[in-house]
C-alpha cells in the first residue's frame, strides 16, 4: 500500500527536482563572476541534471542497459575537461575547444556502430554530449562550434527562449507520458543490435 502511494510522488517528484536543479544552478552561476573553482561545480550541477531530465524522457522510449544512462550522465559533465588545456595556456580560454563540437559526437556514434561490446556505453556518451552541447549553446559568448571542423562558426540561440524552454519542455513531456503511461512499449534497441549482429 504504501509503494503505491508513494509510486506516483516518485514519478513528479523527480523531473520536477531535477528542473528545478537545472534553472536553478544555471541562474547562480549567471550571477557569479567567473572562475574556474567558482562557477565550474555550479555549471556541472546544471548540465548534470539538464543531462538527467532529457534521459528520464529518452527511458520512456527506449530501453537499454543501465550502463547507457550512467556513461550519458559521466559525459554530460566530463566533455568540460577539454576546457583545462586552454587554462593552462594550449589554446584560447575565450572560446571554447573543438572538441565541443558535433564532431566528438560522431566519433562515439561511430564507435558504438563498430564495438558489440561497448556499443550501450559509446551510445550513452554521445547522447550526453548532445545534452551538454544543447545547454552550451543557450550561453552566449563564445557560443559551440557545432559543425567544426565543416564550419568554424560558433552558434548560439537566445537563451531566454531556449534553454528555460527546453526543460520545461522536458518537464511536461516527462510528466505527460508518465501519467498517461505512454508509449505502451518501449523499443529495446540494444537488444535488437545485439540479436542482429551477434553482440
Amino acid at each position: 500500500m504504501r509503494s503505491a502511494v508513494l509510486r506516483p510522488v516518485r514519478w513528479w517528484a523527480g523531473p520536477l527536482l531535477l528542473a528545478a536543479a537545472a534553472l536553478t544552478f544555471d541562474a547562480a552561476k549567471r550571477r557569479i563572476p567567473f572562475g574556474v573553482w567558482t562557477t565550474g561545480p555550479v555549471d556541472e550541477v546544471a548540465h548534470v541534471s539538464t543531462a538527467a531530465l532529457g534521459l528520464l524522457v529518452l527511458a520512456r522510449f527506449i530501453d537499454v542497459p543501465r550502463r547507457f544512462y550512467v556513461a550519458a550522465l559521466i559525459a554530460s559533465v566530463a566533455i568540460d575537461v577539454d576546457h583545462i588545456p586552454p587554462y593552462l595556456g594550449l589554446g584560447d580560454p575565450a572560446q571554447r575547444p573543438v572538441t565541443h563540437s558535433l564532431s566528438t559526437v560522431a566519433v562515439f556514434a561511430a564507435g558504438a556502430a563498430a564495438s558489440r561490446r561497448h556499443r550501450a556505453v559509446l551510445a550513452g556518451a554521445a547522447t550526453g554530449l548532445v545534452l551538454h552541447f544543447a545547454r552550451d549553446i543557450a550561453e552566449d559568448y563564445p557560443g559551440v562550434r557545432v559543425f567544426w571542423p565543416l564550419q568554424d562558426i560558433s552558434w548560439t540561440v537566445s537563451y531566454r527562449w531556449w534553454f528555460p524552454g527546453m526543460i520545461v519542455g522536458l518537464t511536461a513531456a516527462r510528466l505527460v507520458l508518465v501519467s498517461a503511461d505512454l508509449p505502451p512499449r518501449r523499443i529495446p534497441v540494444f537488444r535488437s543490435w545485439g540479436c542482429l549482429h551477434g553482440g
